[in-house]
């Protein structure tokens, strides 16, 4: 993850690690025709490519590209806490 912390953005074939470089804030270019994080390429944050040297360099350009962050894609981390106060049976406040 430092590596990825210091990067502009990925490479990967990896899905999970498409996941892992959205919450560093880096985006992705996914060398897949499809992937289980839609949500992350339907918001432009991801980019599916092609295995081709051509589409691969095009696609990493276009990750360069600057593009607004999708926020509170998968929630907003506080899932822990609304668990607990629905066991215990108290209501859950932000």
């Amino acid at each position: 993850m430092s590596l990825t912390q210091d990067c502009a953005a990925v490479v990967t074939d990896s899905g999970g690690y498409q996941k892992e470089a959205y919450y560093a804030g880096k985006r992705a270019v996914v060398l897949m025709p499809d992937t289980g994080w839609r949500e992350l390429v339907e918001e432009g944050w991801n980019l599916l490519c092609d295995p081709d040297a051509e589409r691969i360099a095009h696609t990493i350009t276009t990750a360069l590209a600057s593009a607004p962050r999708p926020e509170n894609l998968f929630g907003e981390g506080n899932a822990g806490e609304k668990i607990i106060s629905i066991m215990l049976g108290t209501p859950y406040h932000d």
